[in-house]
């Protein structure tokens, strides 16, 4: 009887240190992937030095309150979306808005990932949409302004997040950033930045399928006078552009114009996957849909 006891209270000590072993993975910050699969945590969460996190956006209460009890004091959106700041208040946290594109992580946004390790309470939590990205990037680009990596290690950062190398501007931003002085003039930290409308997201894609236009017409490679346009990158870019402008739509929008956009989302999706397999008569046939899907929806919405 004795033994059965003492082997019991052992099974029992190893299973609470194994509860224990999981739960200081998730809270301390150490380049590991937290709690995969935890309904209550927003998904591919992701420790990184100096009390940083990223991961997807959270959802609802329950994901802001784990991310407090974890210890996160400051939550970082760097979606275009606008933040649910109500409900991360109702957890006692503090939301900055810092959004940036696909395309990289801009100038202004730099400084201002520079002012939130140095001025912020934490740990901090960064996200975009879906925490594979944009908030990787932008969390690589705080561990290196907070000095608590270099930019070998926020490349690594990158590559452990599942960050796609066809986001060229990402990697290229995070591989080149270089922390402000001290003394420099940096931007303010606000709860709810300026975003995108559906009008600039809609530009923004434009110009990326001009760009992918001039690769086509270069035969499906970087045309001579823009060696830096690579057609899988730029098909990349207007399928987040209309993914992006989709989710922009008004909720009051017209049911034929979300028909038409869904549909043109899922052409330009089609499209970047046949050039990533090199399917040039695919993309042939799928760019000429999406030009006339763009032109149909601009006659009756635009002009």
């Amino acid at each position: 009887m004795t033994k059965r006891i003492s082997l019991l209270s052992m099974m029992l000590c190893i299973a609470a240190f194994c509860c224990l072993t999981l739960r200081s993975v998730a809270e301390t910050p150490n380049g590991d992937r937290v709690a995969s699969g935890d309904a209550d945590r927003p998904e591919n969460l992701l420790a990184l030095p100096g009390n940083i996190y990223c991961g997807a956006q959270p959802e609802g209460d329950t994901h802001f309150q784990t991310l407090a009890e974890m210890g996160v004091r400051t939550v970082v959106s760097v979606d275009g979306a606008v933040p649910d700041v109500a409900a991360a208040e109702a957890s006692g946290l503090r939301y900055v808005h810092i959004p940036i594109g696909y395309d990289g992580v801009d100038h202004e946004a730099g400084l201002a990932l520079a002012r939130l390790v140095r001025e912020a309470d934490g740990p901090i939590y960064v996200h975009c949409h879906h925490g594979h990205h944009r908030g990787p990037a932008a969390a690589a680009v705080a561990c290196i302004a907070g000095g608590f990596a270099d930019n070998e290690a926020g490349t690594k950062i990158l590559q452990r997040a599942g960050t796609s190398e066809n986001y060229a501007g990402l990697w290229r931003d995070v591989a080149a950033y270089v922390p402000p002085p001290e003394d420099a003039k940096l931007p303010e930290l606000v709860s709810v930045a300026p975003v995108e409308s559906f009008v600039t997201a809609m530009a923004n894609t434009g110009l990326a399928m001009e760009r992918l236009l001039l690769c086509r017409a270069a035969g499906w490679k970087a045309p001579e006078d823009h060696p830096d346009l690579d057609p899988v990158q730029i098909a990349l870019l207007v399928r987040e552009g209309m993914q992006e402008s989709t989710r922009h739509l008004d909720s009051d929008a017209d049911e034929e114009l979300r028909r038409w956009m869904e549909s043109s989302r899922a052409t330009a999706i089609r499209l970047h996957e046949s050039l990533k397999v090199n399917r040039v008569a695919d993309a042939d046939v799928l760019i000429g849909e999406l030009q006339t899907s763009c032109k149909q929806c601009h006659r009756d919405y635009r002009n």
